[in-house]
């Protein structure tokens, strides 16, 4: 049972109380029940956005009880958090601290720009990528909590640029990579955008221009 007031942002907040919130839950199981409850979390945000999805159609999509959330998370606030701090350790930060040149960085991109085409990834969706953004302008915490996102993923493309610039004989002054890799990010966020409004846009045509631009930021 959870007892549940409005705050002045329009979210909810709960205090659970009663049998279901007061027992301990094994870890193991605790973690698997906030992935669960984030991935459906992260669908809902994707399919109604974060003002009309409600805690209930969190619930329902992770086909659980409503009051089982506030076990885990207060808010809707905090879930948005939650996702946005997973993401740290998602594969796709993973997989920008390998690359170590201009073919890899050009690949990494295209591929991602497949993934938001294709939908087939809800930590990979534009749409997810607008929300939380957009929901960051009216929360202190969700804003903060991008920030720190931003700066891990500007020093990883960082990391990479002046690996790149290694590996062709060369060494960036830290501002140089700095300033490149706040480029790189320009790009693929300004990508994000241009699939949602441009679904049709082709890998074919996008290719060309990428690959040139990308080599010249990374050489």
């Amino acid at each position: 049972m959870a007892e549940c007031s409005s705050d002045n942002a329009g979210g909810v907040s709960c205090a659970a109380v009663g049998r279901e919130t007061s027992e301990p839950v094994a870890p193991s199981r605790a973690a698997k029940q906030r992935a669960r409850i984030l991935n459906a979390a992260e669908l809902c945000f994707i399919q109604s956005g974060f003002h009309a999805a409600s805690m209930g159609e969190i619930a329902k999509t992770a086909n659980i009880s409503a009051g089982l959330i506030y076990r885990y998370f207060n808010s809707k606030s905090e879930i948005v958090k939650a996702i946005i701090e997973g993401q740290l350790d998602s594969k796709y930060f993973r997989k920008i601290e390998q690359l170590s040149s201009a073919e890899d960085m050009s690949r990494s991109i295209l591929e991602t720009f497949d993934s938001w085409q294709r939908r087939d990834d809800p930590k990979l969706n534009p749409l997810l990528m607008l929300e939380l953004t957009t929901e960051s302008t009216r929360d202190d915490g969700i804003a903060r909590a991008v920030r720190v996102k931003d700066r891990a993923l500007g020093s990883s493309i960082t990391a990479a640029v002046r690996r790149a610039a290694l590996v062709r004989g060369a060494r960036l002054m830290p501002a140089a990579a700095r300033s490149r890799a706040v480029m790189l990010q320009c790009l693929v966020e300004g990508l994000a955008m241009r699939v949602v409004r441009d679904p049709k846009l082709s890998r074919a045509t996008l290719k060309p221009a990428l690959d040139a631009i990308v080599t010249v930021l990374m050489s």
